[in-house]
């Protein structure tokens, strides 16, 4: 039989806006990503809607590598963000 442990609200709070802001910045680095590549191939990034834009964001973060990559950074980031807001 397992036991759970109960968070305190704080720690919940905190859980709850460390998450927030991984998506975030994961979402923000994919659609990074994408006018990346879209420039290496010449295009040009204004051609292309911000609807466009996050629909290949996210077709970039279907790719298993893509996203862990992304998520493993965004994480990092967002501990040291989180940090200096206190």
């Amino acid at each position: 039989m397992t036991t759970a442990t109960a968070m305190t609200a704080k720690e919940l709070a905190a859980q709850i806006r460390f998450r927030g802001c991984v998506a975030t910045l994961v979402r923000l680095s994919a659609k990074n990503k994408v006018k990346e590549l879209l420039r290496a191939q010449g295009k040009k990034v204004h051609h292309y809607s911000g609807r466009e834009l996050a629909e290949m964001a996210e077709e970039y973060l279907a790719v298993a590598e893509h996203r862990e990559e992304l998520v493993a950074k965004a994480s990092e980031l967002a501990k040291v963000i989180l940090a200096r807001r206190r």
